[in-house]
């Protein structure tokens, strides 16, 4: 691609198509963009991750005010419904796949995760940044793309990670069975003592507690908690108890926001606060 037409992000709102040479689901994503007037070669860089609603530029929208009130650059990709048709390519990274009920997972060049790393190393060229790390926000299935990209595919580039309100999790443990936890998953590679040092926020509404119907009811589901603030709170402290038995640095945070329930909306500006505070 030659200068002539590479996107730009200008200050403002604005979109554009990232070509991805390298996807083996997703050749073609419409990336949403806010850039503050304050932005800087120095500012934060924090990628919004959508829920299964795929409104990647209403999840943009939410985050303009805290983006110019902090001054940092707000990249929300869209993870379309052709292209990722379900939460396997999109909330489960593509991690794996159903076959006649069996779950079959996929070789590593083709989960979805790594596409943020992409993405991201296009943004700095096109902005000029000297950034070499990035946050990484998402909020229910963006929730759940954030949690397994920090599990299974954290390549070091992610300096705060986020995630609100997901559904359910997979919880770091062998005796659940992927998707829910890590049993029958070791051809995933996960390093879970480095997945504990990092700097990781669970933010949860505190009247996220009800059971919609896109809630999901399995009985691995409901085990974790009846109800998402449940479920973030087991997450969190399931995590917390292993790391103490392997004996092994422990840096999450919990943060709660009463009154508030399954709105990324909502949470855009508490969660701002937060990279604000983080973001090295």
């Amino acid at each position: 691609m030659n200068n002539s037409t590479m996107p730009e992000i200008k200050p403002g709102s604005g979109r554009y198509t990232y070509n991805d040479p390298e996807a083996n689901t997703g050749t073609a994503i419409r990336i949403w963009y806010h850039r503050p007037a304050e932005f800087s070669a120095a500012s934060p860089i924090v990628f919004v991750m959508h829920g299964m609603g795929r409104n990647a530029d209403g999840y943009r929208d939410n985050w303009v005010s805290a983006a110019d009130a902090h001054g940092f650059l707000v990249i929300a990709p869209e993870f379309d419904m052709d292209q990722f048709p379900d939460d396997w390519p999109y909330s489960l990274g593509n991690l794996a796949h159903e076959d006649g009920g069996a779950i079959v997972f996929n070789p590593k060049e083709k989960w979805s995760l790594p596409v943020i790393d992409r993405i991201f190393a296009q943004v700095r060229d096109l902005t000029g940044t000297a950034r070499k790390t990035f946050t990484l926000f998402g909020h229910s299935a963006g929730g759940q793309f954030v949690h397994r990209y920090m599990t299974f595919a954290d390549s070091g580039l992610v300096d705060v990670a986020v995630a609100a309100n997901p559904g359910y999790y997979t919880l770091p443990l062998a005796e659940e069975a992927f998707p829910y936890g890590l049993g029958g998953a070791e051809a995933l590679e996960t390093s879970l003592a480095e997945y504990y040092a990092r700097p990781v926020v669970i933010l949860l509404g505190e009247a996220d507690t009800l059971q919609t119907p896109n809630l999901r009811q399995t009985p691995e589901a409901m085990r974790q908690g009846p109800h998402r603030f449940a479920r973030g709170k087991n997450y969190f402290e399931t995590a917390k108890r292993e790391a103490d038995r392997l004996g092994v640095p422990f840096n999450w945070r919990i943060e709660t926001v009463p009154g508030v329930g399954h709105s990324n909306g909502e949470l855009a500006e508490p969660a701002g606060a937060i990279v604000a505070k983080m973001a090295p």
